[in-house]
């Protein structure tokens, strides 16, 4: 395909194939006009997942699904001639042609040497790449270095597959500079069988809310692992799937505890990227209750929600910035959702409720509005819609306190542009969290921190 500078007009097309699904971005700049966005797609395999080890990734698989695309971005992406070859266009303009197109694979992607050459056989015009523990190593390292963050961890919750890819700064006393430390902590189950019978744990009951039987759970979780049948709205399946991720993430903890503890409480400031199938059927509040409470965490820290998957389409892009070789894209772009954790210290209290924090969000246009937090609430704050910056400020209240510092004052500003939060986590129930003794106890401990 042709090149263009990547400062002049540019559409670049990313794909990404992990956990039996299809990511696509177009991903458009023209930074002469300040113009800059990109298109989404996301294609479900799922239900053709018994089908992977047949003939379903052929070139004319390839050739229905880009032919689709086409459809969906309203973008003209493909030429076809007499004798239906297919090529991709060169870029002309916005909506017209590509300058360049690449697919990912991740390698715990099933029948993944099958899917690389049928992408190879379809088209010699796209760019290959696997994701692979190096390649997360590569982003995570670059965008360190590139953020205003001194630890950073990235988190894959799939059913099959849960990931975390941690880097660090430390101190280095001996040579007395500054050193980066690269970790990763996994769980794999080997199929959908084990992950259905991994409810048989005796920890599973321990955090369930709801009072199913022995068999009812069954029916609930083997539906929805095998077929994906899902609602958001019921309640039982979002508690059964709340509490195997929270057991999952405690595993990991408990397996892994020396790559993992300290997030958020040492020094500089913390951020999780959070990515995943779990996170699109639990939500934002639920996913990350599992992993405050399966990962034991503290203090604060800023959380990244890439559930589209953009960071793994152009992380490489944005940290490279104008040594892009494809294209350059911004933070804005790339990592847009976020929202703040603020996790205090709390003290036991024998009865009732109490303020534990008192703030206030203001700006020009919209003034002050004040809000609290009583505990035992987990209270997830969505954020006024803005366009402007917010000032987020408060006080910790009844003996409550931030770690390590014990301060009890907290302030940040919301920046769109750059550092947009989309809403608040303020964790007000008191440590340690207590789960159970059983799933009633469980149902009224949800219920009085879920409000």
């Amino acid at each position: 395909m042709s090149k263009l500078p990547l400062l002049e007009k540019n559409a670049y097309l990313s794909v990404v194939i992990k956990d039996n699904g299809i990511w696509s971005h177009l991903a458009y700049t023209d930074h002469d006009a300040n113009r800059e966005y990109i298109l989404t797609d996301f294609t479900d395999v799922n239900p053709l997942r018994y089908r992977l080890d047949d003939e379903l990734f052929t070139k004319n698989f390839w050739f229905e699904y880009f032919d689709n695309l086409e459809k969906v971005f309203s973008w003209d992406l493909v030429d076809r001639n007499k004798l239906a070859v297919f090529t991709f266009r060169p870029f002309k303009n916005e909506g017209d042609g590509l300058t360049g197109i690449r697919i990912q694979i991740d390698d715990n992607q099933k029948f993944f040497e099958k899917i690389f050459s049928s992408v190879r056989d379809f088209s010699r015009d796209i760019s290959l790449r696997v994701i692979d523990d190096q390649y997360m190593y590569n982003i995570l390292d670059a965008l360190i270095d590139k953020s205003e963050y001194d630890d950073l961890m990235y988190i894959d919750m799939d059913l099959i597959d849960l990931s975390i890819f941690r880097v660090h700064k430390v101190y280095d006393r001996r040579s007395k500079k500054e050193k980066k430390i690269f970790s990763r902590s996994k769980i794999s189950w080997n199929n959908d069988l084990t992950v259905i019978d991994s409810v048989r744990d005796a920890r599973f009951r321990a955090f369930l809310g709801t009072d199913l039987s022995t068999k009812e759970i069954f029916n609930y979780w083997s539906n929805f692992v095998l077929n994906r049948v899902h609602s958001m709205d019921d309640p039982n399946l979002q508690d059964i799937l709340r509490s195997y991720c929270t057991i999952q993430n405690h595993s990991l903890y408990r397996d892994n505890k020396e790559k993992l503890q300290d997030f958020g409480i040492s020094h500089g400031e913390s951020a999780i990227i959070l990515s995943g199938y779990i996170p699109r059927i639990l939500g934002k509040s639920k996913s990350l209750l599992t992993l405050i409470d399966g990962l034991e965490l503290a203090g604060t820290f800023d959380c990244y929600w890439d559930l589209d998957m953009k960071l793994l389409s152009y992380g490489k892009s944005y940290v490279s910035g104008v040594d892009s070789t494809d294209i350059i894209l911004t933070r804005k772009e790339v990592l847009a959702l976020l929202s703040k954790v603020i996790l205090p210290y709390v003290k036991p209290i024998r009865s009732g409720s109490k303020i534990i924090f008192s703030g206030n969000i203001q700006s020009l246009s919209s003034g002050k509005s004040e809000f609290f937090v009583l505990t035992p609430e987990y209270s997830y704050i969505e954020l006024p819609p803005h366009d402007e910056k917010l000032v987020i400020e408060g006080e910790f209240k009844n003996g409550a306190y931030m770690e390590p510092s014990r301060s009890k004052n907290l302030g940040f500003v919301s920046t769109p542009g750059s550092k947009k939060y989309e809403a608040i986590l303020i964790d007000a129930r008191p440590r340690p969290i207590i789960y159970g003794p059983d799933s009633y106890f469980n149902k009224l401990k949800l219920q009085a921190w879920l409000k």
